[in-house]
């Protein structure tokens, strides 16, 4: 984690303790040029089914499957199918009482 230092002001500044308090801040590391990262512009959509499915969970939490990346093509097939009908069923159960609770 890198940390940045900043030049602090002149003694008896009111900011004193304010630049103290910011040269200890943690920084975000520089982006990687080299990393593929998908670029959008404004009002186009992206996809990201290479990461797989969402699992929506029966309390309306999402999650993703970790191991998505190490199934085979026939894995991934009956996931798909079977998270999606799952999906479907946890959805209106979760509508259901979403219109019974006032």
């Amino acid at each position: 984690m890198a940390f940045v230092t900043t030049t602090p002001p002149a003694k008896g500044g009111s900011d004193e303790k304010e630049t103290e308090d910011a040269e200890l801040l943690p920084q975000l590391p520089a982006a990687d040029p080299n990393a593929d990262i998908p670029k959008i512009k404004l009002g186009e959509t992206i996809r990201f089914e290479e990461y797989g499915p969402i699992i929506l969970n029966t309390d309306g939490t999402a999650r993703r499957i970790d191991n998505w990346n190490e199934l085979t093509d026939k894995e991934k097939e009956v996931t798909w199918r079977r998270i999606s009908k799952r999906n479907e069923g946890r959805r209106q159960a979760l509508l259901k009482q979403q219109q019974e609770d006032p």
